[in-house]
């Protein structure tokens, strides 16, 4: 049996084991690939948060998102139909709330995004974005515009976009109709190979498969597609 250290011998061992482990921690590298550690802002009074956006890049942003950073979900854009150009600002009303920390997350016109994280706005409401740190979205989250010409006979009612695999077409894409001979732009937001199906005034419908969005910017709606009567379900 080993003897037992007396009571000061072990509290000296003890704090000498401490410190050495303290040493080895102070002395390690940090890694430089590990993400920056950024404290969150307590949380404050209850009081109406707001934050003004400044768009200092040379692109306007078309989508903007803030949220809590306890939260797990961005919510819904903020902006709407406005867009943010250069050299523009607009304040946000953001509720009446307990956080201080916010995220802030704007989409440019080119599908780039740049996030600021935990951002104190019951210190500073207002968050600039210069475009320096935007980054590309994946090509699934990509936004595509297509000009179709109507090269058919009849009006344009209704158009569809959808990757090859997906369950359904979706949601109707086209904002108007389009008239014999004229044409209209529509926007879809996924990966560069799609499937299009198009709605005729007849209720007749024409699709192309296999289109891709990356390669082609324009699209003319002529006969000769695959042509059924059948329209497509309507989206939940």
């Amino acid at each position: 049996m080993q003897p037992r250290l007396p009571a000061a011998a072990l509290a000296a061992a003890l704090m000498a084991v401490l410190s050495t482990v303290a040493a080895a921690q102070a002395d390690r590298p940090r890694d430089p690939l590990a993400a920056p550690l950024v404290q969150p802002a307590p949380a404050g009074p209850l009081g109406e948060r707001e934050v003004t956006l400044a768009n200092r890049s040379p692109l306007p942003i078309t989508e903007a998102y803030v949220s809590p950073t306890s939260a797990e979900a961005w919510g819904d854009d903020r902006l709407g139909e406005a867009v943010l150009e250069p050299g523009r600002t607009l304040r946000l009303r953001l509720g009446r709330l307990r956080d201080c920390a916010f995220d802030v997350l704007v989409i440019y016109q080119d599908s780039s995004r740049e996030e600021r994280p935990a951002q104190n706005l019951c210190r500073n409401r207002q968050v600039a974005f210069d475009g320096k740190a935007r980054t590309q979205p994946p090509v699934a989250q990509q936004v595509h515009q297509l000009l179709l010409a109507n090269g058919s006979g009849r009006a344009i009612q209704q158009v569809f976009v959808s990757a090859a695999d997906a369950p359904d077409w979706g949601a109707d894409l086209l904002p108007r109709a389009i008239s014999v001979g004229e044409h209209g732009t529509i926007s879809f937001r996924g990966g560069c190979t799609v499937d299009i199906r198009v709605v005729f005034e007849n209720r007749a419908a024409e699709e192309r498969r296999g289109v891709d969005l990356c390669r082609r910017a324009s699209l003319s709606i002529e006969p000769g597609w695959t042509t059924t009567d059948e329209l497509p379900s309507p989206p939940a």
